[in-house]
C-alpha cells in the first residue's frame, strides 16, 4: 500500500480508502487482511490479470492514436478510372509508400461511374478521374493535364508524315474503346465541334487492347499520352500531331463533400498535388484554393 501511494502520489489511507471503495462497488474482497502481509483473494488475483491486460490495450492504443496521428500508419482506399488507374495511380502510390511503407494502399481500377457511387457510399477516400466532374456532391481538385494523343503504328502512312489535318482523319479505320469511356466521349465529342466523324471500325475494352490493335496496323486511336510513354520510347507505337487539334482534359482527385480525412488520407491528399507539379504536367493551382473552392 505504501509503495502504491508513493508511485500515485497519494498518501497511504488514501490508497486503502480506494481499495476498500472497490471491494465495496464489486461486492466481494480483494485483499486478505489480519496477517502480517495483505494476500490478494481468487477475486483479487483474477481482478489483478484483467488490470493488467487493460493496461497493456490501453499503451497500446494510444501508440495507435500517436502513430495514426502522425500520418506514418493507416488505410487508404482509392479509385480511378483507366487512365489514372493504369498510369498515374500506381507511380504516385509507390513514391508515396517509399516516404510512408506503414501506409497500406488500396486502389480499384474501375469505370468513373463505379467511382463516383462508391466515393458517396463512403467506400472509396479518394478517385482519381478524369474531368471535369460537375456534380456538386464532390469536392474537386485538378491534379495534372491528360493529353488524349492520336497513335499509329510505326509502318502507319500517317507515322512519315509526323502531322495529319482533320480531313486526312475522316478517311482512315479508328479503334476507340467501348461506349461509356470518358476517353471515346471526349474524342468523339471534340471532333464532332470540329465537324469530324471517325470511321469505327473496332470497340475494345480497354486502352491496352487498343493500343496492342494499333500496333498491329489495324487503324488509328486515341489514348492519354500517359497510357503510351513506354510503347513510344522503344518504337512500337507513334504519336501524331492532328493540325489545329488539341484533346486536353485535367485529371481530378474528387472525392465526397464535407468528408472527414484522417491523418494518412490528409497527407496522401497533399502529396498528390506535389509529385504532379513535379512529375506530371501539373497545372498550377494552390491546394488551400482548391479546397476551398471545394466546400
Amino acid at each position: 500500500m505504501t509503495a502504491a501511494a508513493s508511485d500515485l502520489r497519494l498518501t497511504q489511507p488514501a490508497v486503502s480508502l480506494q481499495i476498500k471503495a472497490l471491494e465495496k462497488d464489486l461486492g466481494i474482497l480483494l485483499l486478505e487482511r489480519g496477517g502480517p502481509k495483505l494476500l490478494l483473494t481468487q477475486a483479487g488475483e483474477a481482478l489483478y490479470r484483467c488490470a493488467v491486460s487493460i493496461l497493456h490495450a490501453k499503451d497500446e492504443a494510444e501508440r495507435a492514436i500517436a502513430e495514426l496521428s502522425a500520418a506514418t500508419q493507416g488505410k487508404l482506399i482509392l479509385g480511378a478510372n483507366t487512365t489514372g488507374g493504369m498510369y498515374l495511380l500506381p507511380r504516385i502510390v509507390r513514391a508515396f509508400k517509399e516516404l510512408y511503407p506503414q501506409t497500406e494502399v488500396i486502389f480499384e481500377i474501375e469505370s468513373t461511374q463505379w467511382i463516383y457511387e462508391k466515393i458517396l457510399q463512403n467506400v472509396v477516400d479518394m478517385g482519381l478521374v478524369g474531368g471535369p466532374t460537375e456534380d456538386r456532391r464532390f469536392g474537386v481538385e485538378p491534379i495534372c493535364l491528360d493529353h488524349v494523343a492520336l497513335i499509329v503504328s510505326p509502318s502507319h502512312a500517317f507515322a512519315r508524315a509526323g502531322k495529319v489535318s482533320l480531313a486526312e482523319l475522316k478517311t482512315q479505320p479508328c479503334i476507340l474503346p467501348l461506349q461509356g469511356s470518358r476517353t471515346r466521349q471526349l474524342v468523339e465529342r471534340k471532333l464532332k465541334e470540329a465537324g469530324v466523324t471517325l470511321r469505327v471500325t473496332m470497340q475494345l475494352p480497354g486502352t491496352e487492347a487498343v493500343k496492342k490493335a494499333v500496333e498491329a496496323n489495324l487503324g488509328v486511336g486515341f489514348v492519354s499520352r500517359y497510357a503510351v510513354e513506354r510503347e513510344c520510347s522503344l518504337g512500337d507505337l507513334k504519336i501524331i500531331t492532328v493540325d489545329r487539334f488539341d484533346l486536353t482534359r485535367r485529371m481530378e482527385l474528387i472525392y465526397r463533400k464535407q468528408k472527414y480525412f484522417s491523418p494518412v488520407a490528409q497527407r496522401f491528399r497533399e502529396f498528390v498535388h506535389s509529385y504532379a507539379q513535379d512529375h506530371l504536367s501539373a497545372p498550377r493551382l494552390n491546394i488551400k484554393r482548391a479546397q476551398k473552392s471545394a466546400g
